[in-house]
């Protein structure tokens, strides 16, 4: 599990471009644009003069649908100095992660607790890590920012679109949606807005895949405030684990065997997963921790 793609998706994610949550493999995305094709003209100058005016009214219309909607301008915008962003997601199967992501100056903070446990990224004065309470190991990370769903949509200059927002909610909300596209899948995320104030109250992600069902994850806001507590950017909460990168392989192989049989992953777990025994003596911190969030504590995440 690569902590950093919870964001953008967590998303994600499609969330950072990737599919939200906590997958051990993540999916590029790409903007998908909604354009109108001109009528094409007509022989006689008469017929090309009002098929050209039907162009210029398409290409009116093609410059509204590609704009980016004025409230995710205004909220990303947030994001450019110190904040606080609470969510709790509630993903298509009915478990819910507490997300929190803060920034003070350049301190980069991100925190995500699910029913197993807790989860972080940490950037502190050039230095970054990653942290997994319920596996008890860090390491150093080469990240030195994070951006959002938000954030990301704004700095692609994704433009809006209109072919999945739930009308049974825009008497309650002021809805924009953006979508992004690959060639096998489309992730349309939903920006649900306060009708007062422009507040962002909820987002959600459809995650659609040739040949699979929907996918919906439901972020709600808990908080969005411009400013951040000092105590959250403490290193010691990811030092004070085993730094999972200074191990030998031997250490390495006997640490990953104790934390998979506490959570309960089994031979045939580490066989499904596309693993050795012999293959824990040099796998990557994001693909244990992957392991044992996929396979281990199995009734915690019925």
């Amino acid at each position: 599990m690569d902590i950093k793609k919870i964001c953008a998706a967590l998303c994600a994610c499609v969330v950072c471009l990737c599919a939200a949550g906590c997958s051990k493999d993540s999916k590029d995305s790409s903007s998908a644009t909604e354009s109108k094709s001109n009528v094409s003209t007509a022989d006689n100058a008469d017929s090309a003069k009002s098929e050209d005016s039907k162009g210029d009214e398409s290409d009116a219309d093609s410059k509204v649908l590609n704009e980016q909607g004025e409230l995710i301008k205004k909220t990303a915008a947030i994001f450019d100095g110190d904040y606080t962003l609470k969510t709790t997601c509630t993903e298509a199967d009915g478990s819910k992660q507490e997300v929190v992501r803060a920034k003070k100056g350049g301190n980069i903070y991100l925190k995500v607790t699910s029913d197993i446990g807790t989860s972080g990224f940490i950037y502190v004065d050039g230095a970054g890590y990653d942290y997994d309470n319920v596996t008890g190991v860090y390491h150093k990370s080469d990240v030195t920012e994070l951006d959002g769903v938000l954030e990301s949509i704004v700095k692609q200059n994704l433009p809006r679109t209109y072919g999945h927002i739930n009308s049974d909610e825009a008497d309650d909300f002021d809805i924009e949606e953006y979508t992004y596209t690959g060639d096998t899948y489309i992730t349309a995320i939903d920006l649900y807005f306060d009708k007062s104030d422009g507040s962002l109250k909820k987002y959600t992600q459809t995650f659609t895949i040739e040949g699979s069902d929907d996918t919906v994850s439901e972020y709600t806001v808990d908080e969005l405030s411009g400013d951040a507590d000092d105590s959250l950017f403490d290193v010691s909460q990811a030092t004070s684990l085993v730094d999972f990168d200074s191990m030998s392989e031997d250490q390495r192989l006997g640490y990953c065997q104790g934390i998979l049989n506490k959570a309960g992953v089994t031979t045939d777990d580490l066989s499904a997963g596309g693993y050795q025994t012999d293959d824990l003596k040099t796998i990557s911190y994001d693909s244990f921790v992957s392991l044992v969030y996929t396979y281990g504590y199995k009734s915690a995440q019925q």
